[in-house]
């Protein structure tokens, strides 16, 4: 019966996961985009879900032999995090900022979103990989620090809800992105 109660949860998991993630589509802008977006979503997890069982034995999965092709997923998931507010902020009308596009605010996003995930990087590495309740109550005061960089950024241009609701969905995929990214590129083998 657990078996089944554990299945059960990560296919709520995943339905909720595509939903989320489907409602990116929604900032280009066309609804029809979030049919597209759920479609991409899906198929990349099937893909995976198949990946995995096919190197799955019985109640373990083994290991790959070759680290390249998980490294390599970890490299395009680690730019994708770091293109992600450049596409938001220049190629949707999810936020609108009132700048041209060049090379000082490219440089600027890319800086920020850096320092974004780095910060987080400390922060969970404070939290779960050193001991003692200083470190983490250290790491825990920057998460809350670091969660205050988006609202503050967007609200120098736009103030309204809205605008400060979307840089934080986006922030949310930024730290998706690069956690799992960084996670597959340090991996140990």
């Amino acid at each position: 019966m657990s078996d089944t109660l554990f299945n059960i949860k990560q296919i709520i998991a995943l339905i909720v996961f595509i939903i989320a993630f489907s409602l990116m589509g929604m900032m280009t802008g066309q609804p029809l985009m979030v049919l597209f977006y759920a479609g991409v979503i899906a198929l990349a997890s099937g893909i995976t879900f198949l990946i995995i069982r096919k190197r799955q034995r019985h109640s373990e999965i083994s290991l790959q032999k070759n680290p390249l092709p998980k490294r390599i997923f970890g490299a395009i998931l680690s730019l994708l995090a770091l293109a992600t507010p450049l596409l938001m902020i220049f190629f949707t009308n999810l936020i609108t900022i009132p700048i041209q596009i060049g090379a000082l605010p490219i440089v600027i996003v890319l800086g920020v979103t850096l320092a974004f995930i780095a910060l987080f990087a400390l922060a969970i590495f404070l939290i779960n990989h050193l001991d003692g309740f200083a470190m983490r109550l250290v790491g825990y005061l920057i998460v809350i620090l670091v969660s205050f960089i988006p609202g503050l950024l967007i609200s120098l241009y736009d103030k309204t809800s809205s605008t400060i609701g979307s840089i934080y969905y986006v922030a949310l995929a930024v730290l998706v992105l690069g956690y799992n990214g960084i996670n597959l590129l340090i991996a140990k083998d």
